[in-house]
């Protein structure tokens, strides 16, 4: 893979290709790592989900490779059909607008509303037992699922705000000095939407915004060592945050480390042979396309939704594990595991192509809108974090969570301006685009 991977990328930068990080290359760089940490850790991540037969990992990591190896040939072959070495750059700027904003108090507090309700009437009367409740609330359950809709909307609109606002700062930072920083009203909105979702012990809504923000920042500026430093800094605080309640106990050990790390990050081949586990020895039938289908229509509830309730993906092979899906997250197990247990070995071929095609069409478009180096890589790496990311290791299942972040990325895009006495709403980032050569 690593061979494969090198080709790819050096043949892109003979086709004329400008920058070696783009969306295609980090998508085949974090299948690639991933299939490479599952493989070698798979013996060890296994024992801490109580699995211990492991007679799939083969195919498992065959089917993973097979998706990557195809992955690889559509991005070599597509340049060529869309012509990406006689790109047109768009001339219009206000694409930007739905990566940088400067969102009003007024929606951020809006928002927060659901979370310090929750805070209020789960979080805090726990929190001496606890220290840090679990973030699925698996202890109230039932007094936390009448939240759980708003939870969910809020914390997904919180995070996405907080990328917004970051960039904001970033696009328009002037040094001034510490004290009138801290007052800065720009610094204030992001230390409140930082520290809110902080307190919901959900580590990706929080720290992949400030990830992606500053190191697209850094890479923009060319600052080499503060991009180092910076993201050191940034994964052993996740670390720290994935043991934050044995550190304030005092019992954080290396082997709890070890374990909460193996099985948070890079699963796709574990969680992928199980899924293959469950389903063959349940001798459970093909869905023909079902999940999908649920993923299309998941923004409605699951209370009013049995094909959700049944066939989300993510809740799907719960169901087959036997295990809660309220209760459990679901087995992250990529959009090979969707595609195997809908349409068998057929759907691995098939969705890998799909998905490797627009992933690309994706890619062209952000060459095409991206005026700048910040604004290029900040919409490369909020996208595969928003679509690519989530798609690969949750399949359709991530839907809903897309859709809630492009909406307030849209809503967060809208203006409203005085024209001739009158109150007009504009949406900045459709304007009358200019084309150059």
């Amino acid at each position: 893979m690593i061979v494969a991977f090198l080709a790819y990328v050096i043949f892109n930068y003979l086709l004329g290709a400008k920058k070696v990080i783009n969306l295609c290359s980090i998508t085949l760089f974090y299948i690639m790592v991933g299939i490479y940490i599952g493989e070698s850790s798979i013996l060890y991540s296994a024992q801490w989900v109580r699995f211990e037969d492991v007679g799939y990992v083969n195919k498992s990591i065959f089917y993973l490779k097979l998706g990557f190896y195809i992955c690889v040939l559509i991005f070599t072959i597509l340049p060529f059909y869309f012509k990406e070495y006689n790109l047109k750059k768009s001339l219009n700027n206000s694409v930007k607008n739905l990566f940088v904003a400067d969102v009003s108090w007024g929606l951020i507090l809006l928002l927060s509303i659901p979370l310090y309700l929750v805070f209020i009437s789960i979080y805090i009367p726990v929190f001496e037992d606890r220290t840090f409740i679990s973030k699925y609330f698996q202890d109230r359950l039932t007094d936390f699922i009448p939240y759980r809709p708003f939870y969910t909307l809020s914390i997904n609109a919180l995070s996405t705000i907080l990328f917004l606002q970051i960039n904001y700062f970033l696009f328009s930072f002037k040094k001034v000095s510490f004290l009138k920083f801290l007052i800065n009203k720009k610094f204030l909105k992001m230390f409140f939407l930082t520290a809110t979702l902080f307190f919901t012990a959900k580590r990706g809504q929080l720290y992949y915004p400030l990830f992606i923000s500053i190191v697209a920042y850094l890479i923009y500026k060319r600052h080499l060592v503060k991009l180092v430093l910076t993201s050191s800094f940034l994964v052993v605080l996740v670390g720290l945050s994935r043991n934050f309640s044995e550190i304030v106990k005092g019992e954080l050990s290396l082997e709890h480390t070890l374990m909460t790390l193996s099985t948070s990050f890079f699963v796709s081949v574990r969680e992928l042979t199980r899924v293959l586990f469950f389903f063959n020895e349940g001798e459970h039938s093909y869905l023909f396309g079902k999940t999908y289908v649920a993923g299309l229509f998941s923004f409605i509830p699951t209370k009013i939704n049995s094909l959700k309730a049944n066939y989300n993906y993510m809740r799907y092979t719960s169901i087959i594990s036997d295990q809660n899906p309220d209760e459990f997250g679901g087995m992250r197990s990529t959009y090979i595991g969707e595609a195997f247990v809908n349409f068998g070995f057929v759907g691995i071929v098939l969705v890998p192509i799909l998905f490797a095609i627009f992933v690309y069409i994706i890619h062209i478009l952000i060459k095409k809108y991206a005026l700048n180096n910040f604004i290029y890589y900040v919409m490369v790496f909020w996208i595969f974090k928003m679509l690519v990311m989530p798609f690969y290791e949750n399949g359709s299942s991530m839907i809903l969570f897309f859709l809630i972040t492009v909406v307030f990325m849209v809503i967060c895009a809208l203006r409203i301006v005085v024209r001739d006495k009158r109150s007009i709403l504009k949406i900045s980032f459709l304007q009358k685009q200019h084309e150059k050569d």
